[in-house]
């Protein structure tokens, strides 16, 4: 499945953005296949942000299936269980 990456701007420091995810592209290993947001050819973007007001949602409103990621308490596995469409499309909620 191809997935765009988006990240927030970073306001909460003590929340590692690209640490999360490292951790769950290796998870994801080869089922997923990483893009940018201009390459237009994804089914799903995954949205990092280090807060729950997760700014960069506002912008991304439009498009059917975005995962965001807004702690880092989640284990890997679920996310990209959600991303490849096998659990709630907000990663945070059960």
């Amino acid at each position: 499945m191809k997935v765009a990456i988006k990240f927030c701007g970073g306001c909460n420091p003590e929340f590692d953005r690209v640490e999360i995810f490292h951790r769950i592209k290796a998870s994801a290993g080869d089922s997923i296949e990483w893009l940018q947001l201009d390459q237009k050819d994804y089914k799903a973007i995954l949205l990092i942000c280090g807060c729950p007001t997760a700014c960069p949602e506002e912008d991304l409103q439009q498009i059917s299936r975005v995962v965001s990621i807004k702690n880092n308490g989640l284990p890997p596995e679920r996310v990209v269980a959600q991303i490849l469409g096998r659990g709630h499309a907000d990663a945070n909620q059960d």
